[in-house]
């Protein structure tokens, strides 16, 4: 990276004050990173659900951003001297409680989505507390919303009789009680299923707000059972720390004469947390029909649903990756240079140290 370039641009947004502690966790933040967006190293992420059109899967320090919004025309709307960019990443591991619900994150959690600098960006309706850098400016892949988030179930380590509060005298129960019992196995095993229920806002420093539903997945109930929803959603607002022996790792491009100004940055031991949002009822549950009033006041007593502020949490863990241009003009074509370039390229790291991130943080328009 050049240092001089950087220092000599004239910073649009200033936004930040700290400590070099604090500062730690800046470089990740100021992406805005959601909830789910903590990667995990290229080798342990979930399949991408979309390749990204317009160019060929990226190697080299590229690698994870296969499903980048690159050739959207709004990524070329960014401000002279401001950034584009694409961020991928992957919960390596966690815990969601939502009511009684204890979900360990064992499966592998891919998020991608791309950032652009909106000129004369403002605060408004969601985006009320945090920088104005990128209000408005997260876009989600070329499939939109839905595949920002890319995962597998994880299993509720309770049954599905567990659940329901077994046995029960409304019939509709007991006949789901009945097989799920004389099945065993998948048929009283339930899975959920976290799924974007909206667009991130409210980006800020180091919180994001960011909507949730989480699908329950069990052969005896509806194809449509959901914690929360598009219209109902959880709502998350994680605050974002750099745990033990986490660490930021730049990446500069390997030919920095083509693509100036252009990185990966990636942070390992990052942990994202939140205790204090509240949960839904489930909805939808049931074979239709009054049995799914039933079927779902059955699980919201026996999950404890709907649940308020305080009784629910969710603690994600993992790294992150960012892959940044920050120039003058045609900076996502610039990235889109790099990443076709990149198959052929070996990626070169070098460790920031503290006093090295205070420059990153100069460059990046940070104080």
């Amino acid at each position: 990276m050049n240092t001089s370039k950087w220092q000599a641009r004239r910073v649009r947004h200033p936004f930040l004050t700290g400590s070099a502690t604090s500062a730690a966790a800046v470089a990740l933040i100021v992406i805005g990173l959601p909830a789910a967006a903590l990667a995990t190293r290229a080798t342990s992420h979930a399949s991408p659900a979309h390749i990204g059109p317009g160019y060929p899967p990226p190697g080299g320090i590229y690698t994870p951003f296969t499903d980048c919004p690159l050739l959207n025309p709004i990524m070329q709307e960014s401000a002279s001297g401001d950034a584009t960019g694409c961020v991928d990443g992957a919960v390596a591991s966690g815990s969601i409680t939502i009511g009684n619900i204890v979900t360990p994150v064992v499966r592998p959690v891919d998020v991608q989505f791309g950032i652009w600098d909106p000129p004369n960006a403002t605060f408004g309706g969601d985006n009320t507390g945090g920088t104005d850098q990128f209000a408005g400016g997260i876009l989600p892949p070329p499939a939109g919303v839905p595949a920002m988030v890319s995962t597998k179930p994880d299993l509720i380590p309770e049954s599905l009789t567990t659940a329901l509060g077994c046995p029960s005298t409304a019939r509709a129960v007991q006949n789901i009680c009945t097989e799920a019992v004389n099945f065993g196995g998948k048929y009283n095993e339930v899975f959920a299923l976290a799924q974007s229920a909206g667009q991130l806002t409210n980006f800020g420093l180091f919180n994001w707000t960011q909507r949730l539903m989480f699908k329950l997945i069990n052969p005896l109930l509806s194809n449509n059972c959901f914690i929360g929803s598009v219209n109902n959603p959880i709502v998350v607002n994680p605050q974002l720390a750099i745990g033990p022996g986490g660490q930021l790792n730049e990446f500069p491009d390997p030919n920095p004469t083509k693509h100036p100004n252009t990185d990966v940055l990636q942070i390992t031991d990052a942990v994202a947390t939140d205790t204090v949002f509240s949960a839904p009822g489930v909805t939808g549950c049931g074979p239709g029909g009054a049995a799914n009033i039933a079927i779902d006041s059955a699980l919201d007593a026996g999950t404890g649903l709907p649940a308020a502020s305080g009784v629910n949490s969710l603690t994600l863990n993992g790294t992150f990756s960012l892959a940044i241009s920050f120039n003058t003009a045609n900076q996502d074509k610039i990235l889109i240079s790099a990443f076709k370039e990149s198959v052929h390229t070996p990626a070169t790291a070098r460790r920031l140290s503290i006093t090295s991130l205070r420059s990153l943080i100069g460059h990046y328009g940070l104080r």
